[in-house]
């Protein structure tokens, strides 16, 4: 559906040129829900925004369902634009106008005739979860139903694509897991694509098939959303991560822990309780779970245990070497003699 082909933005700041996006190669299929995260400056929004053409790359190509940007006229943009569905963190809906103003407003913008407007209207009140909230004005609205205003305009062109600006981010706990159910909803229903760019892993791991990483313009990790989480590589990756599990130790726990202290990831039905059982029983050691987060990702577990391993240094060592053949990963974090 979307492909970025050596993608360099620059800008220029006080005569000085700064690389918003630096080589970005990047491809997202059709249907998907693909989420880019990243701090703020990584380039998240910038990529976001070439898509529908409100940037244009310095060099390098972004193709949109078979249609080269850099190759169309004004008047072949602004019709893929209405493709192109768009809700952002603050809503932007007008304030002076109705929930069913405020859809009515892209309707014409789109060219729909207005005997048309009110059955429209109700369909994607519906499909939102806003019925009975048309004559509503957003000084009256939640910020949950705000954003679900801002879904049904976004969606009041029929398009393929739907573009997250941080849709959740100005949304409580509560709210956010509504909103992400309602897109993920939208996407099995519709078959609508996708990108949603935010700085939460945990909004990634709620609905993304696959995730991009950005840092500094670049996209430094492209994986499915449970290899991230399962397989991090780059540094960056690995921070989200851990964050989001929350599997730091203190460092006076630490300190106080004997032996071998190991962090091993578990995946699927695997269990790490059971396994750590199993090397208890074989090698005779002794195993203390120091700490544990088991989490599902796609449906599927994933779970992390840091855990000190005491006894014979042999025995130790040998358990090991058979832990790190039956788990998923292991890492040792401190060895004490």
């Amino acid at each position: 559906m979307i492909e970025f082909a050596q993608i360099t933005k620059q800008f220029v700041r006080d005569r000085t040129p700064i690389f918003a996006l630096n080589d970005v190669n990047l491809t997202i299929e059709q249907g998907e829900i693909f989420g880019i995260i990243g701090e703020s400056g990584a380039g998240k929004s910038t990529l976001l925004r070439l898509i529908n053409g409100l940037e244009t790359p310095t060099s390098g190509t972004v193709t949109v369902d078979g249609t080269n940007l850099s190759r169309v006229s004004k008047t072949a943009l602004r019709k893929l634009r209405l493709r192109v569905g768009m809700i952002f963190q603050h809503f932007q809906l007008i304030q002076s106008r109705t929930v069913a103003d405020n859809i009515a407003f892209a309707l014409k913008a789109a060219g729909v005739k207005r005997a048309e407007f009110p059955k429209r209207i109700q369909e994607l009140t519906a499909l939102v979860g806003l019925e009975g909230f048309e004559t509503n004005y957003p000084s009256q609205l939640s910020g949950g139903q705000k954003q679900r205003v801002g879904i049904a305009r976004a969606l009041a062109n029929n398009p393929s694509v739907l573009l997250c600006d941080e849709a959740t981010s100005a949304l409580d706990p509560v709210t956010t897991l509504q909103i992400l159910d309602l897109l993920k909803d939208l996407n099995a229903r519709l078959g609508l694509t996708i990108i949603l760019i935010t700085h939460e892993i945990d909004v990634v791991k709620q609905i993304c098939h696959r995730v991009a990483v950005m840092a500094h313009g670049e996209v430094v990790e492209v994986a499915s959303t449970y290899a991230i989480f399962s397989q991090a590589k780059h540094p960056v990756t690995k921070h989200y991560v851990d964050t989001a599990l929350q599997i730091e130790l203190p460092e006076r726990i630490l300190r106080a822990a004997p032996g071998k202290i190991i962090r091993l990831q578990f995946t699927g039905e695997k269990t790490g309780e059971s396994t750590l059982s199993e090397a208890i029983k074989q090698f005779d050691i002794a195993v203390s779970i120091l700490h544990g987060k088991v989490d599902y990702i796609q449906d599927v577990a994933f779970g992390v245990l840091i855990v000190s391993l005491t006894g014979p240094t042999l025995q130790v060592n040998r358990a090991l070497t058979w832990l790190e053949a039956q788990l998923h990963a292991i890492e040792v974090i401190q060895d004490v003699a």
